[in-house]
């Protein structure tokens, strides 16, 4: 095979436009309805530019039957091909920081507050519970040994500056749709790689990495992980620049009713709940805690435990809704 034949192959595997095709065709499996290329826009050096994520899927729990439908689940992906022989290997989160450093349901980005449904937030805290944390990564080419982070780190920044869009369509669709018609929403930000992920281990330091003969002498292969990202003062100026004026929904019929419903929800013992009304007039402020609870976990899988992950998850959504529907709360 000639050079020039093999390198219209590597160049179109490096489009990732094969690896966008392989991830469709697995969120096709799981009753998704995917489009390309979610479109946002972001300003850059004083002028708005486009940009766009790779792959959006939606589905409608209970995710088997289309005559039913009780909560909507969205997947944003990016997805990234990597050369054989390149890594991403990330750093582990340290002992006993989880509690601090990472916020279990904040990788599942839940509206139910904008709806009149609760869900039950202890199966997708379990759900992620079950991933291993990191604060940083980086992509380690094996063969020529060069080290570097900016593709996760830019697949990371798509999927961040993208989510505000679909947050505030998500809110905007139930707050002026058909009371009726309104369901939780659920959505998913996840980087997809065919690289190898490693997670190093705890004992990883200078010297480990001096004295080791190869990857798998300091790290451990894991098939996803969360990774947290925390946001940039350009991020919360887009942010806000998004949710301009956001507060005037809730003047929205439908707000109200939710903020009744989810009254209703009120923690007993802590004597709090998610109030809609006082959550678009966060979105407009854009505090940290905004920040923290939407945009600062993110999922990365790699492409053959892709299949596995979105099995596992229709299953939390549909646990997390049927164990309020078994409460008979509404």
């Amino acid at each position: 095979m000639s050079e020039m034949s093999k390198k219209w192959k590597a160049r179109l595997l490096s489009s990732s436009l094969p690896l966008e095709h392989e991830v469709s065709k697995i969120l096709s499996k799981y009753n998704f309805f995917t489009s390309y290329d979610y479109s946002y826009s972001r300003k850059e050096n004083a002028t708005n530019k486009d940009f766009s994520v790779d792959i959006l899927g939606s589905a409608y729990a209970p995710f088997n039957n289309s005559n039913k439908l009780i909560a909507s689940l969205n997947v944003l992906a990016e997805c990234k091909f990597r050369e054989e022989g390149k890594i991403w290997a990330f750093l582990p989160a340290l002992p006993d920081a989880n509690d601090v450093e990472f916020t279990l349901g904040a990788t599942i980005k839940s509206l139910n507050h904008f709806s009149t449904r609760k869900v039950d937030a202890e199966d997708i805290y379990d759900f992620e519970s079950l991933f291993p944390f990191s604060l940083k990564g980086t992509e380690i080419s094996i063969s020529s040994g060069e080290v570097f982070d900016k593709d996760i780190r830019h697949g990371i920044l798509q999927l961040k500056y993208a989510l505000p869009y679909l947050i505030k369509d998500s809110i905007e669709s139930n707050c002026y749709g058909h009371l009726e018609d309104t369901e939780p929403d659920f959505i998913v930000p996840v980087l997809i790689t065919n690289a190898d992920l490693y997670i190093f281990n705890q004992e990883f330091s200078i010297d480990n990495v001096k004295e080791a003969n190869n990857i798998d002498d300091i790290a451990i292969k894991t098939p996803y992980l969360i990774l947290k990202n925390t946001s940039s003062p350009d991020f919360i100026q887009h942010h806000k620049t998004v949710f301009k004026n956001f507060s005037k929904i809730r003047s929205s019929t439908n707000i109200n009713e939710f903020e009744a419903k989810q009254r209703l929800f009120k923690d007993k013992k802590y004597n709090i709940y998610e109030s809609p009304l006082k959550e678009v007039e966060d979105l407009e402020r854009s505090p940290t805690y905004i920040s923290n609870k939407y945009y600062s976990q993110f999922f990365i899988c790699h492409l053959n435990s892709f299949d596995e992950f979105i099995n596992t998850l229709q299953i939390t959504i549909n646990k997390s809704l049927k164990r309020k529907l078994n409460k008979k709360t509404q």
